[in-house]
Order: C-alpha cells, then sequence, then structure tokens
C-alpha cells in the first residue's frame, strides 16, 4: 500500500466531515487506507464516520489518549509506505496526494513533507514552516518579541522566514497538522510521536529525531492546505502558553545537553511570567476597552451636571470634595455594572440594551442615594440629570466611534451578513433551502456560477471578485457539488481576506468555515444549539442564583415553614452564593456531557411531584430541552414553582 492517513479527531464533527470528504477525493487512484482516530469525542463524530464514510477505518478512544498516543494507535495499524499526520480541520485540494507522493518518490533524501499552509480567508499561514528552540528562537516565541518582528529572520526564526513562501527547501520542523512522513524514514528516527508530549512539540520532536537520522524535512509549497485551527488561530492564555512551554522544556530536555537545558528552562519560566503579564493586560483591555471608555463618559457627564446644577441652577455653595470622591465612584460603578448586567457589552449590539441598562442604574443609584448620611446627599436631580444626558451621549459616541472603526461591535441591525453560494442552479436551491433553518445565516444575494452560464445568476466564478466588491456581499458559500477544492483554494486567494468563506457539502447540515485569524474555525449547522452555550446566558442564570438567595435568606423568617428541609434551605442559599451550586442543574443519573458545562443543581429542571420521579429517558429531554431553550424566566419559574424542595425533597 502507497499511503496511509491518519486523522486524530476530538469534537469536530463538521470539520471532519469536509476534512474527510477532501481527502478522499484527492486519494482517488492511489493505493491508500485512511484511520480515523477518535479520543472520546461527545459530538456524534464516530457515528457520523460510519454513516458517510465506511471505508474509513474508525478507533474509538474510550479516553482522551492526546495528539501523540492516538496518532500512534493509527500508525500500529497502519500499512502504507508513506504515513500522512493530519489533522482533522484541514481541507485539501484534489492534486494534493498526487503531487505530495510524487516528489517524496523522486526525493529518497526527504524523511518528512509539509505543504504550505492557509487559513480560513486564504491567508499564508507561518507555522507551516519552523526553526528548532534554540535559546534565542524560544525567548523571542515565548515573549512574543517575534511578532514585533516578524520579517526579520533573526527575531522570526521560529517561523524561519529566511525560507520564502514559495521557496521549496529544506527546514527544522514542520507542522504536525498536516506532515507527510516516510515510513522507513520515521523508523530509522525512533519510530512515530513520542508520547512524553500530550499537546504540541511533538511535531518539533519527530522533525529533530528525522533530520538526526540523515533526512531532510522538506517545505512544499508546490501544493497548499487549508488548516482552520491553526497556531496563529490558538488565544494566547495562560494556559496555552504553559502547556507549550511545558511541551519545549520536555523537548530541550530530551535533546540538548543538561547544562544548556537548564539554562533554556530558566528563560522560558521568566518568558512565561512576561508572557502571562502581557497576555493578561491584551485581554483586559479588549474586554474592558468599551466599559472604561463608558466609565470616563459618564464621569465627564456626572461632573459636568454636578458643575452646571451647583453654579447655573442652584446658584448654591460649591460640594465639598470628599462628598464627591465617596459618591461618583460608586455611582459610576452602579452604572457600569447595570450596563454589563442589562447586556449593553454583548453582541449584537442595541441601543435598547444601553438605555435600560441607564435606567435601571440610575433607579438603582437613587436607592442607594437615600441610604447615605446627610451629608453626602447632595441632590437627587444631579442624578437623574446625569443619568439621562449619560444616556443619550453614550448613545451618540458608540455609534460616532463605531463608523470611525474605534469601537469595535456588531450592531444589531447589521445582521444578518449578506452571501452569495457559489453553486449549480439545482445545488443552489437545496442549499439555500437548509440555510434558511440556520440561526443568524446570511441573507442570500444570489448564485455565482461555476460553469458558463448566465441565466439567473449574479456572474461566473471567474468575476466573482468584481461582483463581491460591487454589490457589498462579505460572505460566499461554496457548495463542493461539481466544484473542485482547488477552485475554492484559488477563489479564496484572489479574492482575499475581506470576505468570508464557507465550505458546504452535498447532503450535509453544516457550512464550515474560519472567519478571521482570532477565530478558531467557524460553522454554521441546523444542530440544536443551546441557549446555555451563549456567555450572556449563563451570566444571568448566575445573576438569578445570586439575586434569589440573597432574597430567599432576607424572607426565610417568614417563609420557613413552607419548606421541606429548612436547615439544608439556608445551607444550599450559601453555597449559591458561593458558586458551588446553582439553584436549576441537569437532572442527575443521565449522561450530560453533549450539553454546556453548569454547576451542579440543587433542584433538577422540572417541577417537582412528590413520590414520582421520571424515567432516564424522559430527563434526558427535559435537560436537552433546558439547555436550548434556556432563559432567566425558566428558573425563575421552576424557583417559584419548586420553592418548598430548595432544600431537598
Amino acid at each position: 500500500m502507497k499511503l496511509s492517513v491518519i486523522i486524530v479527531n476530538y469534537n469536530v464533527k463538521y470539520f471532519l466531515e469536509v476534512c474527510l470528504h477532501s481527502v478522499l477525493r484527492s486519494a482517488a487512484g492511489i493505493s491508500a487506507e485512511v484511520i480515523v482516530v477518535d479520543n472520546n469525542s461527545s459530538d456524534d463524530s464516530c457515528k457520523m464516520v460510519r454513516d458517510l464514510f465506511p471505508a474509513v477505518q474508525l478507533i474509538e478512544n474510550k479516553d482522551n489518549k492526546g495528539f501523540s498516543k492516538a496518532n500512534n494507535q493509527g500508525v500500529a495499524i497502519a500499512k502504507g509506505e508513506y504515513i500522512l499526520f493530519l489533522n482533522p480541520d484541514t481541507v485539501m485540494p484534489e492534486n494534493f496526494l498526487v503531487k505530495t507522493l510524487e516528489y517524496m518518490d523522486a526525493h529518497p533524501e526527504a524523511g518528512s513533507l509539509g505543504p504550505r499552509l492557509i487559513d480560513g480567508k486564504g491567508q499564508f499561514a507561518p507555522d507551516a514552516k519552523k526553526s528548532f528552540p534554540s535559546l534565542s528562537v524560544a525567548i523571542f516565541k515565548t515573549t512574543g518579541i517575534n511578532k514585533l518582528f516578524s520579517k526579520s529572520a533573526y527575531f522570526n526564526k521560529y517561523y524561519a522566514v529566511h525560507v520564502g513562501e514559495r521557496e521549496t527547501a529544506a527546514v527544522d520542523v514542520l507542522s504536525g497538522c498536516c506532515m507527510l512522513v516516510r515510513k522507513s524514514s520515521m523508523d530509522k528516527a525512533g519510530g512515530p510521536f513520542d508520547e512524553d508530549y500530550f499537546m504540541y512539540c511533538e511535531d518539533v520532536d519527530l522533525s529533530y529525531r528525522i533530520k538526526q537520522a540523515g533526512y531532510k524535512n522538506i517545505y512544499f509549497p508546490d501544493v497548499d492546505l487549508i488548516h482552520y485551527k491553526g497556531e496563529s488561530t490558538r488565544k494566547m492564555t495562560l494556559s496555552y502558553v504553559r502547556i507549550f512551554n511545558e511541551a519545549l522544556v520536555t523537548f530541550v530536555k530530551k535533546h540538548y545537553t543538561k547544562k544548556d537545558a537548564q539554562m533554556f528552562v530558566l528563560f522560558i519560566n521568566i518568558g512565561i511570567i512576561l508572557r502571562a503579564i502581557l497576555g493578561t493586560v491584551k485581554r483586559a483591555l479588549k474586554v474592558f476597552h468599551m466599559p472604561l471608555f463608558d466609565a470616563m463618559i459618564l464621569l465627564v457627564t456626572l461632573w459636568g451636571i454636578k458643575n452646571f446644577w451647583v453654579e447655573e441652577v442652584k446658584n448654591m455653595m460649591p460640594i465639598h470634595p470628599s462628598a464627591v470622591y465617596a459618591t461618583f465612584p460608586v455611582y459610576i460603578a452602579l452604572w457600569l455594572i447595570s450596563l454589563y448586567f442589562n447586556g449593553a457589552y454583548d453582541q449584537p449590539y442595541r441601543a435598547l440594551k444601553v438605555t435600560r441598562g441607564m435606567l435601571i442604574g440610575t433607579t438603582a443609584i437613587l436607592a442607594y442615594y437615600g441610604l447615605l448620611p446627610p451629608e453626602l446627599r447632595y441632590s437627587r436631580a444631579i442624578i437623574i440629570f446625569s443619568g439621562l444626558a449619560g444616556t443619550v451621549v453614550l448613545l451618540g459616541l458608540h455609534e460616532i466611534l463605531y463608523r470611525m472603526g474605534i469601537l469595535r461591535f456588531i450592531p444589531y441591525d447589521k445582521l444578518p451578513r449578506k452571501a452569495v453560494i457559489v453553486a449549480d442552479e439545482t445545488a443552489y436551491h437545496q442549499t439555500a433551502a437548509i440555510l434558511k433553518q440556520v440561526h443568524y445565516a446570511p441573507e442570500l444575494s444570489g448564485r455565482i456560477s461555476p460553469k458558463e452560464e448566465t441565466h439567473g445568476v449574479l456572474a461566473k466564478l471567474p468575476e466573482m471578485k468584481q461582483v463581491l466588491y460591487t454589490t457589498g456581499v462579505n460572505e460566499v458559500i461554496f457548495c463542493i457539488n461539481g466544484l473542485s477544492y482547488a477552485s475554492v483554494f484559488d477563489q479564496m486567494q484572489h479574492c482575499g481576506a475581506d470576505y468570508e468563506y464557507k465550505i458546504h457539502l452535498p447532503g450535509s447540515h453544516s457550512f464550515v468555515g474560519s472567519n478571521s485569524s482570532s477565530t478558531s474555525g467557524d460553522l454554521y449547522t441546523i444542530d440544536r444549539r443551546f441557549n446555555l452555550s451563549d456567555f450572556a446566558q449563563v451570566r444571568n442564570k448566575r445573576l438569578i442564583d445570586l439575586a434569589g438567595s440573597l432574597l430567599f435568606i432576607i424572607l426565610f423568617p417568614f417563609t420557613f415553614f413552607l419548606l421541606k428541609r429548612p436547615g439544608s434551605f439556608i445551607s444550599n442559599c450559601f453555597r449559591v452564593l458561593f458558586g458551588k451550586l446553582s439553584w436549576v442543574g441537569y437532572a442527575t443519573s443521565v449522561p450530560v456531557n453533549y450539553l454546556p458545562q453548569i454547576r451542579k443543581g440543587a433542584i433538577e429542571p422540572y417541577n417537582i411531584l412528590a413520590g414520582y420521579e421520571p424515567s432516564k429517558e424522559v430527563k434526558a429531554q427535559i435537560n436537552k430541552a433546558y439547555a436550548q431553550h434556556y432563559t432567566p424566566l425558566t428558573d425563575i419559574t421552576l424557583l417559584l414553582k419548586n420553592y418548598k424542595y430548595l432544600g431537598g425533597v
């Protein structure tokens, strides 16, 4: 057998579906086998493989073995002269396997080969080629200095920028997302992936051993490969930095001298701390830039209204600075908290949320004002007029700064986007019908024909770029039905990064793509979506928990006789307050690993009837419905109906 393709999958069913479809197209006419190793996915990936790709060999693990161990499971049963290690979030053109195998056959000195990688918008991904992690390379990568000097062969040696994007050349390291390896060279290098690496750097280790065995690692840009979740899309969280650098340290300890390794580890740990600090600051600014802007505007508004009221309206003595310093921060904090919990900072942006947040915040401030000592109660009118003026100013400045590109959010009236479908007439209507069932799907502007036809189309495929620009369309859906992946790649790179791209397979219910370098893969699907996957709903659920606990504690002296177990009820109140429990959680004794994760509940999400417990099948349906349709009113209704059981049945 010529080739064995090994794909390790974990909970990316729809990406895997497109990946396998493209691999089998590319493998036509080649003596090849495809092996999928699933690391205990909970999204029905295995069922999809069995139903749609019965010729694929499937290994179903009962736990997550990690990248290295799972790949090695595939290697153990592989029969190919060449092994292709491939990530499930990749897509290849039809000529990919023929061209790469031809090169390897013609160059016996090549131990492994990697393609030119592009992201989901057709842009070159630099992690296609890398250098071994010397001390300087590791420091510049760990601290992020390499990003500041991305074109420098010295500072950005990690991404081997000395080798051109379109230049076939030997490099130190190839990306593990797509690595074609000559099995004989891998055996001479000590075997497949080192299982000491759970995630990251396993490709560095294998590349190093192949080179040490006397073979070359070839960067081969004659073929492209889409990698949706490339290195550029990984979030620079402390967790990612820590795991990546732990893997780097493992590599250094294995292959460097003890003295060099100690120095390396010292600087890596320093780099982790610096990167963590910088990453935290960056994420904080990204999350809080709009609240910080609003706080500044509200402070200026409050100060201006205060001066105008004192000097022009009442002509009274100035308010003592100590009273201002004691109250203004609290007022602004209450406004911001109200804006936050009313969804003013959620996407999509709505002026109604800002208005509602300011109204509720002003009401809360007036209530707080009534509790202040006389020396701090200078004027309710200042609060009321500041709330009104602040609302108008915030709405106006949000709109102006959004149009200037300074504040970035998605206006409510900008959804959905405009899209075209590249397909023949039959596939277009089928795809459009499926798209209508998708929440927040784009608005269809028409069809681009992949064939030589003009009736009922916006344009033919070669003219698509001009049509996208002139019509204001910002998304393209490629229907892979009579359309080649090679054509998709060509059009993505020709039209550029200003547009979003999705791939749709015939008969599939999903649209797979990646919309920017800051997203790790996007998709539309008509499969059930869960409200409890939305951050705003999770936040609202927590708010209900907190407000409910405080209210229950206050009312306890008057309602304790209604409760089945008053002592446990008070205990639950404090457990909910401290985040150990939620008032409503999933029903127990049935699997919930496919549902959004929430805290264990004091009660289950149904109306409790003494002496009766629903069957497991009914509980599973109740859990799914609760996660899918959740709103704050859901919890409020359940709490009211099941109040006497909040301490236990």
